[in-house]
C-alpha cells in the first residue's frame, strides 16, 4: 500500500510539472508519467542513453579500462574543473567547457553560473572519481557529489547529494566538459 501511494504522489507530482498545455491522462500503464518527448524519473532528461555507470556486484562503480597517461590527464582535469567552480573562477571554468557542448549552451551556461556566483556560495565536494567511460576523444566521469548551496545575504543554506557523471571530450589534444548528467539521492 505504502508503495502505491508513493507511486501516485511521484505520477501526480511529474503531472504537475508538465509544461505541456495538454491535460495529463492517467491510462494506468508503464509508460503514466514518462513521455518520450520531456524529462522523466526514468530518463532524468538524459537524451543519450550511453551515458551511465555500472555497479559491480560488489556495489562499487566499474572502472573503465583507461591508458594510465589518459586517466591522470582525465581526473585531472575534472579536479580542475571541480576546483575552478568552488573557487568562483569563471574564467578558469569556461576554459573546461566544450566550445560546442552537447548537453547544453555554453553562452547560457556562462551567464547562469556568473549570476550563481553573485549570488551563491557553492562548494562541491567530490568522492569516488571514477573513469567510467572511455574512448580515445570521449570519455565519462562518474563521481559522487555533495552540493552545498549558501545565501550569504539571508544565511540561509541547503545541501543535496548526489551522483554525477561528467562526459568530456578531446579539444585541440586536452579534454573539455560537454555535458554533465545528475541524479539526486
Amino acid at each position: 500500500m505504502k508503495k502505491l501511494i508513493t507511486i501516485i504522489g511521484l505520477a501526480l507530482t511529474l503531472a504537475a510539472c508538465s509544461d505541456s498545455a495538454e491535460p495529463s491522462v492517467n491510462e494506468n500503464t508503464v509508460e503514466d508519467g514518462n513521455s518520450a518527448n520531456e524529462n522523466n524519473a526514468i530518463d532524468h532528461g538524459i537524451e543519450d542513453k550511453s551515458v551511465g555507470f555500472t555497479l559491480g556486484d560488489d556495489g562499487k562503480v566499474i572502472e573503465a579500462d583507461v591508458p594510465k597517461e589518459e586517466a591522470n590527464k582525465l581526473l585531472a582535469t575534472y579536479k580542475e574543473y571541480i576546483d575552478a567552480f568552488n573557487q568562483e573562477d569563471l574564467e578558469r571554468y569556461m576554459a573546461l567547457i566544450a566550445s560546442n557542448p552537447e548537453g547544453f549552451d555554453r553562452k547560457e551556461d556562462e551567464a547562469s553560473l556568473k549570476k550563481a556566483f553573485e549570488t551563491y556560495d557553492v562548494t562541491y565536494t567530490t568522492t569516488n572519481e571514477t573513469i567510467v567511460g572511455y574512448k580515445e576523444s570521449r570519455a565519462e566521469v562518474f563521481a559522487e557529489i555533495d552540493v552545498l548551496m549558501e545565501e550569504p545575504e539571508s544565511g540561509k543554506s541547503t545541501k543535496q547529494s548526489g551522483r554525477q557523471v561528467v562526459v568530456f571530450i578531446k579539444e585541440d589534444g586536452n579534454w573539455k566538459v560537454t555535458s554533465l548528467h545528475f541524479i539526486g539521492n
